[in-house]
């Protein structure tokens, strides 16, 4: 970037990269700390300490009984090897299981497993997998989760007040200056650039919270979520060089990777990406129409991307499963605009893909547009009326449905299931 370039990105960028500030926050003790988790630890205890009528062989046969209607219901996690079930669908096989399941999973620790999994509404399999007919394991594993995640929340909490304006919200100008006086200074390798990767994690906290176009997010969300505990993960896997986490887009190497194909997609080095220069994201493999709908729905200026739409664009392909990259993705694909996807929405989409596959796999037989509209309706279980957001998001195969018509590269690999 030239030194006229970046002088003016600096120039450009003081109101969106706020200056950051030092606060002091207090701080429990070890002892009440200590105090707290066993008093929350004999709380979820008492949860689970009252007698069941229920056989230990009966019990066993209710929960293989429920894991078996769990493991049909999965969707897997970016990497493949975590699966999760959504929370509507959890509740449906819950309201099908005997008396003793749904005393050992109410509605209240079924939320809690929701916020240990992440953002998305969904519940790893695993944690639900622990179920054990000697309740005790799985009454354990349960309280010193539970204790975890909220004595973190409680810590968190008294640090991020003096950056909420009203002791209920930050706004993610705030939560950036939190995010480069308290993690920032944690790393043993810092980014270049202390206020781009303030900018980066936040703009990830914001769009996996589905509140990309917000100035301001509930603190309970935020901490509910415990992105901020992935984010103090990647630091520590990155600073003691431990084995990343599953979740690894906290990590300087994971920002530098996407400041880095940010800069060489800015050839004019102005600080934002034109449409034409979008034209070889990822080697080219996103289709145009899909891109410029990236425009469409994204907070543009002079038609060009900043800095901070391009996080979102990556947030929403790297966690294609979470609700907030499906809604992203349906805005992309709702060209009408009207809040429904309809047939013929799939089929310019897929007559668009069509159109260009020879070029990326010249050998392949020519595509029949009917027979993938078809497909893709049926994927969707698409009614006549079309496809409500609400019904793209609860549908189990909307992440295989936005990769086949947003990229090549998905959609040649759906294409080529069956070889």
């Amino acid at each position: 970037m030239t030194t006229t370039a970046t002088n003016m990105q600096n120039t450009d960028q003081k109101s969106i990269y706020p200056s950051l500030i030092n606060a002091m926050t207090s701080r429990r003790s070890d002892e009440a700390l200590n105090d707290f988790q066993r008093d929350f630890n004999n709380r979820v205890m008492g949860l689970f300490a009252d007698g069941r009528s229920t056989s230990v062989e009966q019990f066993k046969t209710d929960t293989d009984n429920f894991l078996r209607a769990l493991k049909t219901e999965f969707i897997r996690g970016e990497s493949g090897s975590k699966r999760y079930v959504t929370l509507k669908r959890l509740m449906k096989i819950l309201t099908e299981s005997p008396q003793s399941i749904n005393e050992l999973l109410p509605h209240s620790t079924v939320t809690v497993f929701v916020k240990i999994t992440n953002f998305n509404l969904t519940i790893d399999i695993t944690l639900i997998g622990h179920i054990n007919p000697m309740v005790t394991i799985f009454t354990r594993f349960i309280a010193e989760e539970l204790a975890k995640t909220v004595i973190h929340a409680e810590e968190t909490y008294i640090k991020l007040l003096p950056y909420s304006e009203n002791n209920t919200e930050i706004s993610s100008y705030s939560l950036q200056d939190f995010v480069a006086a308290h993690y920032v200074p944690q790393m043993v390798e810092e980014p270049e650039r202390a206020d781009y990767y303030s900018a980066y994690a936040v703009g990830i906290i914001f769009f996996l919270l589905d509140a990309r176009r917000r100035e301001n997010i509930y603190l309970k969300d935020l901490l509910s979520s415990t992105l901020l505990m992935h984010l103090e993960s990647c630091i520590n896997a990155e600073n003691n060089c431990l084995e990343m986490p599953e979740i690894d887009v906290f990590t300087v190497g994971q920002f530098r990777a996407t400041l880095y194909e940010f800069r060489c997609l800015d050839t004019d080095r102005n600080g934002v990406l034109s449409p034409a220069e979008m034209t070889f994201f990822r080697d080219g493999y996103f289709n145009a129409m899909f891109l410029q709908r990236i425009f469409d729905i994204s907070m543009i200026y002079d038609r060009c991307l900043d800095f901070k739409a391009f996080v979102d664009l990556m947030a929403a392909i790297k966690f294609r499963h979470t609700r907030a990259s499906a809604k992203y993705h349906f805005e992309a694909l709702d060209f009408k605009n009207d809040g429904v996807l309809d047939e013929d929405e799939i089929r310019t989409a897929a007559s668009f893909q069509a159109q260009v596959v020879p070029e990326y796999a010249p050998n392949e037989d020519s595509v029949h547009i009917d027979i993938v509209t078809a497909e893709l309706k049926d994927m969707l279980r698409l009614k006549k009326t079309g496809l409500t957001l609400e019904e793209f998001i609860d549908n189990r195969m909307s992440s295989t449905f936005t990769g086949f018509l947003s990229n090549y590269s998905d959609f040649m690999k759906y294409e080529r299931r069956e070889q």
